[in-house]
Order: structure tokens, then C-alpha cells, then sequence
């Protein structure tokens, strides 16, 4: 059975980022212009605030995927041999004890067409079938939280930006130019733009890996299940 996504996860990445809002001095300088990191973090305006809440729920899934989301944990060569030698000794009795000592993708799918087979090999295979898609859809479901994170932290980024940019300019006035206001108003537009790409690149290139992860772990769920429903309509 695939584990649900853990709250806790959260609780490093929002604790590092508390840190940093409690203590600015603990933020490394920046060598250019003598300004800390929190500094620049603070002239990005309200957006940040937005982009900061992003950063850190794209640190939490990016754990969770690294935590939870392995081959050898969620479909086990081992046990899915172990688990295709019972149902072929047809003990089907030890083989649902076998699945719930371990969870996984599955013993969950197993478990369902173990105890849907007294009603017909047709209606066991219709359970697997539903079980491993539940359970597949609800692991690619996760890891499209973190591409939409990918998606949404350049624009988020962008709109910074652009309210950066009317800031500067709203005080044009009568020719005249504000050095100091005008520098705010660019410095936020720069600072949200850097701070959503510094969030995009890392989501996408996590999210591209961890795909390729699912693919697997989907692949060898699909064969593990379209073997049981073989075996079970027998």
C-alpha cells in the first residue's frame, strides 16, 4: 500500500524557513552590495510571501518522494515472487497473511483480488485492475504537485515582477526621477524574478527525475498484477 502523504514532512523545510524570518542575521550576506539575504527576500514585496510558502511545500514533496517513493519499497522483487509462488501453490490463505505483514502497491492490489475471488475470477481481476490504478494514480498525483509547483513559481515570479516594475515607474513624476524609489521598485522586480526561477529549475529537474522512478515502479506494478489475476483465474 502506497503511504499516504505525511504532514510531518513539512515541519524542516517550514522550520528553516521560520528561522530565517526570526533571524535575518543568520542569512549570508550578499559580497556585491553588502545587503544580507533577508534583506533582498524582504524587497520582493507580498509575492515572496506566496513564493516562500511554494518553496517550502516543493521541499516537503521533493523529501517525500526521496523517503517513500522507491522501487524496493513500493513493489519488492522479493516479495512479488514470494507472493506469485503462493498463489501459484494456490495458498491463497498464506498468501493474505503475506500481504498484510507488508504494505505495499502490491499487497494492496492482492489483497483486493484475494478477497473478491470467491466471487468469480472475473470480478477478482476487475478489483486488481481497479486497486492498481487507484493506487498508481494516486503515486503519479503526488509527483504532479510538484510539476505544478514547477509551473506556477515562474509566474507567481513574473507578477512580482511586474508590480516591481509599476512601482518604479508610478513615481516618475514631471520628468523628475526618485533614485531611491526607482532602485526599490527594480530591485523587487529582479528579486521575485530570481527567487521564482531559483524555485522552478530545482521542482522540474526533481520532478523529470522522479518520473522516470514512477515509470518503473508502474511498470513492474502493472506486470505484478496482470500476473496475479492470471494466476487467481485459474
Amino acid at each position: 500500500m502506497q503511504k499516504s502523504f505525511p504532514k510531518k514532512i513539512f515541519v524542516f523545510p517550514i522550520l528553516m524557513l521560520s528561522i530565517s524570518f526570526a533571524h535575518p542575521a543568520l542569512a549570508a550576506p550578499a559580497a556585491s552590495a553588502g545587503v544580507t539575504l533577508w534583506q533582498l527576500l524582504v524587497s520582493g514585496g507580498v509575492v515572496m510571501i506566496f513564493l516562500g510558502l511554494l518553496s517550502v511545500t516543493a521541499a516537503a514533496f521533493i523529501i517525500y518522494h526521496f523517503k517513500y517513493v522507491k522501487l524496493n519499497k513500493l513493489v519488492p522483487q522479493d516479495f512479488v515472487e514470494n507472493l506469485i509462488f503462493l498463489l501459484e501453490k494456490k495458498e491463497f490463505q498464506k498468501a493474505v497473511s503475506v500481504c498484510k505483514q507488508q504494505k505495499n502497491i502490491v499487497s494492496a492490489i492482492a489483497l483486493k483480488g484475494l478477497a473478491a475471488k470467491p466471487r468469480g475470477a472475473a470480478v477478482a481481476e476487475n478489483a486488481i485492475q481497479n486497486e492498481g490504478k487507484a493506487q498508481l494514480e494516486r503515486l503519479w498525483q503526488n509527483l504532479n504537485y510538484l510539476g505544478d509547483i514547477a509551473a506556477l513559481a515562474p509566474l507567481l515570479g513574473l507578477l512580482g515582477t511586474i508590480l516591481g516594475m509599476i512601482d518604479a515607474f508610478h513615481y516618475f513624476k514631471a520628468g523628475s526621477v526618485h533614485p531611491g524609489v526607482l532602485t526599490q521598485g527594480l530591485a523587487k522586480a529582479m528579486v521575485n524574478t530570481a527567487m521564482g526561477l531559483v524555485i522552478a529549475v530545482p521542482s522540474l529537474a526533481f520532478y523529470s527525475y522522479f518520473r522516470g522512478k514512477i515509470s518503473r515502479i508502474t511498470s513492474s506494478a502493472e506486470a505484478a498484477a496482470s500476473e496475479m489475476a492470471q494466476l487467481l483465474a485459474k
